[in-house]
């Protein structure tokens, strides 16, 4: 790749000075380059000396991206990935040596709790992805940390996703208030100094409407009334919704599945069978109108029918499949595979079948042709890259290029209807699927662009259906394509081509657009551009009045964690001035926490609350809250799945015998319904059966107490007020604590353990003892005071053993009559002055296994 081609835009330079010495967010429209600003940004702490930046919120193959581009700048010290494989000492080695880091924000909370990294000597932060801010805990949780501590580095935040900053309430605010930044920079298409710029070295467009066949028009207007039936009986049978988002043009989007959701799942356990089945339902119409302009008409009958064409959908659809619009779809479906009034029982060759050709594909060839004969008119070898939806059209369009229209349509209906695998097969199963991201044949996932032709030299790049995002930007730097052809329209990919043009002034390019007249996919990205340009206008209305406080970047005194500590202080907390009282900073509140803990977001939540977290392993139990308190927090899935398993019963075993105090903890999804009919909750235990473990599991623990949490808030709330006036646990003597894995490895029986430990001179240290020199409790019975004191090494603890085994009580204060007070206490004393033990009882008490 040249240097010169990843060179800053003058919009991005702009962009760059101005962001430079700010802390802020800065909102770049979709595929408008931002990934360039951020490598330009890590390029300058890279080369400067003694500057500890971390980068926060990217996965690996971001940041492997990211590095690749460095080299090409031939950085003298790239970033380092930081991994659970590094060692906390070495971590902490590297830390002081400075330098840029990437990891994981579970290493990065854990090195800013037990300070391992130096967060005074950190010069920044740099967080990508900064639209899911508002609902991330992780990030937040860090950036506070470093806040806290640290008020002189700068936070520099970096997303290119508008739309997702304009859902919900405040979305923005919310964002900006998790980021402690206090400045917004926008920065869409319209930008005054993006058009600028871009209209300099435009590429030549060409867009090619296809006119869609009288069947496929059919097809897509029987679906669209299916759709709207839908939408409307689901605000009919659903009032308490936001109807403004339910409208069938936001449904032919993938985001209205998330939409949809988002307002159903807290009242899922409410909803009837109809409307979730209609809630599926929509997806899946949404799914077949994609699947009408990307595929032939043999692949589409075979998905509609695999789809709702079964019997056992049709008993269960709500009631939109009686429409004579559902008589339509399936009717005209088939008449463009069999034609008139046949089926696939009554085809009986391929010869019978009238297939209808598919409009795109003789587009797609007619400009290969073209593109063939410039090339030998120029005498040039311009590449050829062809856009399209998924693995699916990706094999379609490989076949179609090398074979043929005809071909390739006669060898998909001869593999669909001639050879047909017995139904339930697994290749019956893997041969069709109705998800967003499909694949036809059993192949490995394509990685990159694959060279399907020599003349011209054609590549094909499926855009979903593969995990690097980063992939389009390394096929464009490796092909330098002359020729893009986007079977299937992308907004993101039609702007990372205009990016692709402007830092090539030199190079020619040209873009066909193949897409059908007056279509849904046509429709689809003329709504992504008319939701982006709103979203943009919304954000900039929205910093026009907005009101950012003084503390909001965190340098002042009055922080987030301590106002969000003080808003859950009762009145006559909040009029003492706790906070600034050298005591009581001195005892502050303190629970240990399990490492594993930090993917969750009840520790964030925690610490905003006040209360310091010690992280370390912890065996039994996930916090500690004081000497005898010890929670599990369980989620609903992991409740289920500990049930099924019988390891909850292992964990409570545990707690119970090291813990005065042990409480089960049951964390509900805030953004779900308090029940245990939530959706998906109920798919591997039915709802009676899970009622019926509880109750045996509280029937054999009945020191145990289960606390029900509708949120993680409600958890950290809980936490906080069962933490005042008690003391803070011991960290040493909490990681000493072990399971019953780990005492004696199973060697001994628990039942003589529980009864040891309950015998005056017995505790935790000394039990041990007892267990590897002792064959049974009979045993014990018969050794003298000096053999017993030897084996507890204290003399104390021995005669106070020995005469508990051997003391000899009065028979007339067993036999007074007893009161109400000391009754149980009588009864007690009887029954261990009547008990003699016999052999028998001796063998049943053994401690060590056979």
């Amino acid at each position: 790749m040249d240097e010169k081609s990843f060179d800053l835009q003058e919009y991005e330079r702009d962009i760059f000075l101005d962001f430079l010495d700010e802390n802020g967010l800065l909102v770049l429209c979709e595929g408008l380059g931002l990934e360039r600003i951020v490598i330009h940004f890590l390029r300058l702490y890279c080369e400067l000396e003694h500057e500890l930046v971390i980068v926060l919120n990217t996965d690996t193959s971001q940041q492997k991206y990211l590095i690749e581009k460095l080299k090409n700048f031939n950085v003298s010290k790239l970033p380092t990935i930081l991994s659970s494989d590094i060692l906390a000492a070495e971590r902490k080695n590297l830390y002081l040596n400075g330098g840029v880091y990437f990891a994981s924000s579970q290493i990065f909370v854990m090195d800013f709790l037990v300070d391992r990294l130096p967060i005074h000597l950190i010069s920044g932060v740099i967080v990508t992805k900064a639209h899911y801010m508002a609902d991330a805990y992780l990030e937040p949780f860090i950036l506070r940390l470093y806040r806290t501590k640290n008020k002189t580095g700068f936070i520099k935040a970096f997303t290119d996703k508008p739309v997702s900053l304009c859902r919900g309430f405040s979305q923005l605010d919310r964002v900006m208030k998790n980021l402690f930044v206090g400045k917004v920079f926008l920065y869409p298409r319209f930008h005054k100094t993006v058009l600028k710029c871009l209209e300099k070295n435009q590429p030549e467009v060409l867009e090619i409407e296809v006119g869609m066949t009288r069947e496929m028009r059919k097809i897509q207007s029987s679906i669209l009334e299916i759709v709207s039936a839908c939408i409307k009986e689901l605000k009919s049978d659903n009032p308490g919704i936001e109807a403004e988002e339910f409208t069938v043009e936001n449904s032919l989007g993938r985001s209205f599945d998330r939409i949809i959701r988002h307002q159903l799942d807290p009242v899922w356990n409410e909803l009837g069978p109809k409307t979730k089945h209609l809630v599926n339902d929509l997806r899946m119409l949404r799914l077949l109108l994609r699947a009408l302009s990307q595929y032939d008409c043999v692949t589409f009958l075979r998905i509609l029918e695999n789809s709702i064409g079964g019997q056992q959908f049709f008993g269960k659809n709500p009631g939109w499949i009686f429409l004579d619009a559902a008589d339509q779809l399936f009717a005209v479906a088939r008449k463009r595979v069999f034609g008139e009034n046949k089926t696939a029982k009554n085809v009986a060759s391929l010869a019978s079948a009238k297939l209808e050709s598919c409009p795109k594909w003789s587009v797609l060839t007619q400009l290969m042709e073209e593109v063939k004969e410039g090339n030998e008119k120029a005498n040039s070898s311009g590449k050829v890259l062809i856009f399209c939806g998924d693995m699916r059209s990706y094999y379609m369009i490989k076949d179609l290029l090398k074979t043929g229209c005809q071909q390739t349509l006669n060898k998909i209906f001869q593999k669909t209807f001639m050879k047909t695998p017995a139904a339930g097969s697994s290749k019956a199963k893997q041969s069709v699927s109705t998800d967003d991201d499909v694949i036809l044949d059993d192949s490995d996932e394509v990685l990159g662009a694959t060279q399907v032709l020599d003349n011209p030299e054609t590549h094909v790049h499926a855009l979903h259906g593969n995990a690097d995002f980063y992939q389009l930007n390394r096929i464009l730097d490796h092909i330098e394509p002359r020729y893009v052809i986007l079977y299937d329209v992308s907004l993101h990919v039609v702007r990372q081509l205009e990016v692709y043009k402007a830092s090539r002034p030199g190079i020619p390019l040209r873009i066909m657009f193949i897409t059908y007249q007056s279509s849904t996919e046509e429709q689809i990205y003329l709504t992504a551009l008319r939701k982006e340009k709103e979203a943009f206008r919304q954000l900039i209305s929205e910093k026009s009045t907005m009101v950012i406080p003084k503390e909001r970047e965190g340098k002042l005194i009055m922080l987030s964690d301590e106002a969000n500590e003080k808003a859950y202080q009762l009145p006559s907390e909040t009029r003492k001035a706790d906070k600034f009282n050298k005591k009581e900073d001195e005892a502050k509140k303190m629970l240990i926490v399990d490492m594993r803990e930090f993917r969750s977001e009840l520790p964030s939540l925690i610490h905003s609350h006040g209360i310091d977290l010690q992280p370390i392993t912890v065996e039994v139990g996930d916090y500690i809250l004081t000497p005898d308190i010890c929670v599990e927090r369980k989620s609903l899935s992991d409740l289920i799945g500990s049930l099924n398993s019988g390891r909850l019963y292992t964990q409570c075993v545990n707690m119970t015998r090291s813990y005065k105090q042990a409480i089960l903890m049951i964390e509900f999804d805030a953004n779900k319904s308090f029940s245990f009919k939530a959706r998906g909750v109920t798919n591997r235990m039915k709802l009676k059966e899970l009622n019926q473990k509880l109750t045996l599991l509280l029937l054999h623990f009945p020191t145990l107490r289960l606390a029900w949490c509708s949120s993680p808030l409600s958890a950290a709330i809980l936490f906080a007020d069962i933490k005042k006036s008690r003391e803070n646990p011991d960290p040493q003597k909490v990681a000493a604590v072990r399971g019953d894995d780990d005492i004696g490895n199973g060697k001994y029986n628990f039942a003589p353990q529980d009864f040891l430990l309950k015998l005056p001179g017995v505790n935790a240290k000394n039990c041990m003892r007892i267990l590897k020199k002792v064959e049974s409790l009979l045993a014990l019975t018969k050794m003298s005071e000096s053999e017993i004191t030897e084996i507890l090494d204290s003399k104390v603890n021995g005669k106070l053993l020995h005469d508990f085994l051997h003391l000899k009580h009065n028979d007339k204060v067993v036999e007074q009559r007893p009161t109400s007070s000391n009754s149980s206490k009588l009864k007690r004393s009887k029954l261990f002055a009547n008990y003699k033990p016999s052999a028998a009882a001796g063998s049943s008490s053994k401690i060590k296994k056979k």
